[in-house]
């Protein structure tokens, strides 16, 4: 008799700010939902400036998937996508420029702290621009170290940028 594999939930964040960056977040999705899993929610898509560096605007959005993937097995695919998609590994020890960056942000298995993966991305309370669209989605999920809901991290968030709501829809089926 087959067991059947546990189902995980995990949301991430998507974004691009390489050229065309909406194309990018689209390709994404359906690699996602092709090698992956389904896509049960997805965020506006929102421009955003570079964070941490200077470079052209960034799209941001967010997404659920379920996936019968463990948490570490779906971040080797998403850095799987990364790379079809045309990312680079980084130069530096700064922020850069990309076609597409994917992130898990959270994950229903839980907690991880590895060189590799660190869920939850320990950055995302301290940007708006993975805050904004993760409230579209999940207004009232509450972080497991801050026990504080996305809306209310957003409230206590001190990034200062600008987020704006695109016209972009993604079609992903």
């Amino acid at each position: 008799m087959k067991t059947k594999k546990p189902i995980i939930e995990l949301i991430i964040s998507l974004g691009s700010n390489i050229t065309p960056r909406f194309e990018h977040l689209q390709e994404a999705c359906i690699l996602i939902k092709k090698n992956i899993g389904s896509i049960n929610k997805s965020s506006l898509i929102y421009e955003t400036p570079a964070w941490g560096f200077i470079s052209t605007p960034f799209l941001n959005a967010c997404i659920t998937i379920e996936t019968s993937l463990n948490t570490k097995n779906a971040l080797i695919a998403l850095q799987e996508i990364e790379k079809e998609l045309g990312r680079k590994p980084k130069i530096g020890p700064t922020y850069e420029a990309r076609p597409i960056d994917l992130d898990i942000l959270f994950s229903s298995e839980g907690l991880f702290n590895y060189k590799s993966l660190i869920v939850p991305h320990p950055l995302l309370h301290e940007r708006k621009f993975v805050l904004i669209p993760l409230l579209d989605i999940a207004p009232n999920y509450t972080h497991p170290l801050f026990h504080k809901t996305t809306q209310q991290l957003l409230t206590t968030c001190h990034d200062s940028s600008e987020i704006k709501p695109t016209k972009h829809q993604f079609t992903y089926t």
